[in-house]
């Protein structure tokens, strides 16, 4: 009899198993397009035999554990290509938004409107007496620093978008910082008292791909299934608690800055998703912008320097022709005093005694002066005297696009990267239909084996009880 009823057991460990198996196998099925899903195995062990005078008889198998296949190696690299993949699709993109400041059509670039700036000049030296020239000067001045503000408008209004964009960043990181916290508790929970915390891991490592790709973070395992999320050595999430970033905007040279705090310190991100807004806004933007104000700078005093030493149709020494206490790409404007009066461009030279204080037109006929204000185009007056003003906004659009080109190229190679590991990650923890499809079969046919041994020690115990009687 107890031979019998241990074959009974056996057959029901065994149903119990194939079905456990079964069901197992069709939850990875249902999942199969489930982002982030890893495939789930049953744990089959051969239960403890039962001892006899003569010898041990098996007793059946027991399901050990639902346990979700790992890649711990892959899942680290992912995360760490990830950083980087992150990291330059958002300077590629700001960098567009940039470079798209510096494209124009045909004449509506700056380094069009400086050229019509001192052709203008050119043209007045044909008819120095001449309004109609002197208007063409007038309008072409306030084209050119029409454009100057654009582009200065255009990089507070990026730098702007950079310091909303890293702040929002922040705030998305501390929502991801304690939806993990609380899966923590919930994986160290259940997986204290005995049980797999598998479709719950799988939600956390969504959630850390997706943390990662907004700075480079460290991950330790703890007891339980517990992670802890530090960056740079600085905590940011333990078994107990949650270390949100904050951020503080501060304006340095008129301009704004947003700091990302931790525990109190500043910290420096320079990875990811919120490193590439701070790489673009501190390296890219803020140079850009300080090549743009030294070019208003230097087209300012050089045209200043020479229509002040000229002479206007009225015979008096010139005047500024710029502003000249406004001399950056946004503050960049015509003297009141010209556009006023066109008559006080001084396109004439003359004569100066400065000790004396007397000065001499050589007549509203002269040129020499719009000559010398036009030839300023080809002198080479800026970074000391070694290049032009078309080689300084030249050499920025050149700096400018060679940056951009860079962030796509290392764009699509991070991206090729991080398809390749994916592709290798989900070779390992992926689940495959056919293979699913094979192993619901084969359990199937364990689950009817089984219930044959059923049948089979039914028979047998059936013809004991007539042998007894």
């Amino acid at each position: 009899m107890s031979g019998i009823r241990n074959l009974l057991n056996i057959a029901k460990t065994a149903l119990f198993a194939s079905q456990a198996s079964v069901n197992v196998a069709s939850q990875n099925v249902a999942n199969v397009n489930t982002e982030g899903y890893r495939k789930q195995e049953a744990q089959l062990v051969t239960r403890t035999g039962v001892k006899t005078l003569r010898y041990v008889l098996g007793d059946g198998v027991d399901v050990q554990q639902i346990r979700q296949r790992q890649t711990k190696f892959a899942d680290q690299r992912v995360y760490k290509e990830n950083t980087r993949l992150s990291h330059w699709q958002n300077r590629t993109r700001m960098l567009e938004q940039i470079e798209a400041l510096f494209t124009g059509v045909g004449e509506s670039d700056l380094n069009a409107k400086i050229t019509s700036f001192f052709n203008a000049w050119e043209d007045l030296s044909n008819d120095p007496a001449s309004m109609e020239f002197r208007t063409e000067v007038e309008q072409a001045a306030n084209s050119l620093t029409a454009k100057f503000h654009d582009l200065d408008t255009g990089f507070n209004e990026i730098r702007e978008n950079l310091n909303a964009e890293i702040s929002g960043k922040v705030r998305e990181v501390n929502v991801i910082l304690h939806k993990m916290h609380d899966l923590n508790t919930k994986i160290s929970g259940l997986e204290y008292s005995g049980q797999m915390a598998n479709d719950l891991r799988d939600e956390r490592s969504r959630l850390v791909r997706d943390l990662s790709g907004y700075m480079d973070i460290t991950l330790k395992d703890r007891a339980f299934g517990q992670i802890e999320v530090s960056y740079k050595g600085m905590t940011l999430l333990n078994k107990d608690d949650v270390f949100e970033l904050s951020t503080k905007t501060v304006s340095q040279s008129d301009r704004k800055n947003t700091d990302i705090y931790v525990h109190d310190s500043k910290i420096e991100v320079d990875s990811g998703e919120i490193g590439a807004l701070y790489a673009v806004h501190k390296n890219m933007l803020d140079p850009y912008q300080d090549t743009v104000d030294t070019l208003a700078k230097g087209i300012v005093t050089q045209v200043n320097n020479n229509h002040q030493i000229g002479f206007d149709l009225y015979g008096n020494l010139g005047s500024y022709f710029f502003e000249p206490g406004k001399v950056t790409a946004g503050s960049i404007k015509l003297s009141d005093n010209i556009s006023n009066d066109l008559r006080k461009i001084a396109a004439a030279a003359g004569t100066h005694d400065w000790t004396a204080g007397t000065h001499v037109s050589n007549g509203v006929g002269d040129n020499s002066i719009a000559l010398q204000i036009a030839d300023l185009q080809n002198v080479r007056v800026m970074k000391n005297n070694t290049t032009t003003y078309e080689g300084v906004y030249n050499g920025l659009y050149a700096e400018v696009g060679f940056d951009t080109d860079e962030a796509k190229n290392n764009q699509n190679n991070y991206q090729l990267l991080v398809d390749q590991l994916d592709n290798y990650r989900e070779s390992i923890v992926g689940v495959s239909m056919d293979e699913e499809m094979a192993d619901i079969l084969k359990y199937q046919n364990s689950y009817n084996a089984a219930a044959k041994l059923v049948t089979a020690a039914d028979d047998m115990f059936g013809t004991l009880i007539n042998m007894i009687r």
